[in-house]
């Protein structure tokens, strides 16, 4: 049953038996045979093979989940056997959108590889939902994102820093001249965490008859967006869905309409032009910045020492 499991996982990840077998260095026939002798002795196909591309049957799904449970414990093992060795090597896999691996990442690995210069980190950039589902296979360590839900008990979560939601809206907007009392300087925001306590909020109806820039579904940032919007009761005007915050953004400067950003854009990344910045009167005006794990994921002696440079570097 597992004698050609490495085969049929690999048909699996390229949805190809021609593209499986240049990968394992088999001819296709041989590799068709393998499968065939395969789903012999489950009696059921893995594989469906009347489309154009290759699927999952039932049975299938239920083989390839196990599967991976099964390369996660031997993945297990193998980093637990390298700590008892007490190698001097490791290799670390993080998972974090866009915005984090390019903005808020690169100065924290830079001071840890200056101490760990044998440890390889790979960085895989994902949106929100993405994240945990590698997560969740064992496909990554651990993840850098604001997506935590605090019911699923099966993560085990560091807070690294809260950040605030803004209104980013363009200045051509007539809005504006109305709502510049709320207006935030952007040079306010660099005055610690706690610069939006006294700072004069706005209510969302300003905003109802307006054009909205929004991040695609999966995420964090877009269903924060819908949270606002169904607590205000408005059904907003989307003109354009983006992946990542930073086009968004771009959007927005150029006038095609309003987007969600947070504080960390103006810490960490780029002076806004041609923005109005508001903070909105909702109860999701926050969130927080995670190191997300999972509680039953064997972590390397190299991650454990990543993730308390990373803790340590926000305090």
């Amino acid at each position: 049953m597992l004698k050609f499991a490495d085969y049929a996982y690999k048909v699996y990840q390229e949805k190809s038996f021609t593209r499986a077998a240049e990968k394992l260095f088999i001819s296709q026939p041989s590799l068709s045979l393998c499968i065939k002798k395969l789903e012999d002795s489950l009696g059921f196909p893995i594989f469906d093979r009347s489309g154009r591309e290759i699927t999952l049957t039932d049975i299938g799904q239920k083989y390839i989940s196990a599967i991976e449970e099964i390369n996660n414990i031997k993945k297990n093992l193998k980093d637990e056997i390298d700590d008892l060795k007490k190698l001097n090597k490791g290799n670390i896999t993080i998972g974090s959108t866009i915005f984090v691996s390019s903005n808020i990442l690169p100065s924290i690995l830079k001071s840890f590889q200056a101490v760990f210069p044998q440890i390889t980190i790979n960085i895989l950039v994902e949106n929100s939902s993405t994240l945990k589902k590698l997560l969740e296979k064992g496909q990554i360590d651990f993840i850098v994102d604001n997506a935590h839900n605090e019911k699923e008990k099966e993560y085990e979560c560091y807070p690294l820093a809260n950040e605030q939601i803004l209104l980013a809206v363009p200045e051509k907007l007539s809005v504006n001249e109305k709502l510049a009392p709320l207006h935030i300087h952007s040079d306010i925001i660099s005055m610690g965490e706690n610069w939006h306590k006294n700072h004069p909020k706005v209510d969302m109806r300003w905003f109802k008859n307006e054009k909205f820039i929004l991040l695609k579904h999966g995420n964090n940032m877009r269903q924060i967006s819908n949270e606002i919007f169904k607590e205000n009761d408005i059904i907003p005007n989307v003109t354009q869905e983006f992946d990542h915050l930073m086009t968004s953004i771009s959007y927005a400067e150029a006038g095609f309409g309003i987007c969600f950003i947070t504080d960390s854009v103006l810490k960490y990344a780029k002076k806004l032009n041609h923005i109005s910045l508001f903070l909105p009167n909702t109860s999701h005006s926050e969130r927080t910045l995670f190191i997300i794990r999972k509680k039953n994921k064997y972590l390397s002696f190299a991650t454990e020492e990543l993730i308390k440079h990373i803790i340590d570097f926000h305090n």
